[in-house]
């Protein structure tokens, strides 16, 4: 009996940690957009680098002033699970930034 094993990547992960201004920025945005406030994200969550892969991807290290507001919680949990798949790309939240405030992300429905 043969066995073959096919490792196949649909797109090569991108190296977060060098993007970190960029995803930063990102994610002020989007926040700013969804819940019409400033909230100063610096500290909320960090790059790692998974065991297993090996590639950077964030983590979040969540205060109290996010952790008390489920809303904001749950939206910035999904963003970062889309950026650490892949889902999200470093080129997408170039042109999102890019095209900004053309893109029409004021009208924009909420996510939650």
């Amino acid at each position: 009996m043969n066995i073959t094993i096919i490792h196949e990547t649909p797109y090569e992960m991108e190296n977060l940690s060098e993007n970190k201004e960029l995803i930063n920025t990102y994610l002020n945005l989007i926040i700013q957009q969804q819940f019409n406030m400033e909230i100063d994200l610096t500290d909320e969550y960090t790059f790692i680098e998974n065991l297993v892969s090996r590639k950077p991807i964030i983590a979040t290290t969540f205060s109290d002033k996010i952790l008390s507001d489920p809303e904001i919680k749950m939206f910035l949990t999904s963003i970062i699970t889309e950026i650490n798949t892949g889902s999200c790309t470093i080129q997408s939240i170039k042109t999102k930034l890019r095209n900004y405030p053309e893109s029409g992300w004021s009208s924009l429905r909420r996510i939650i």
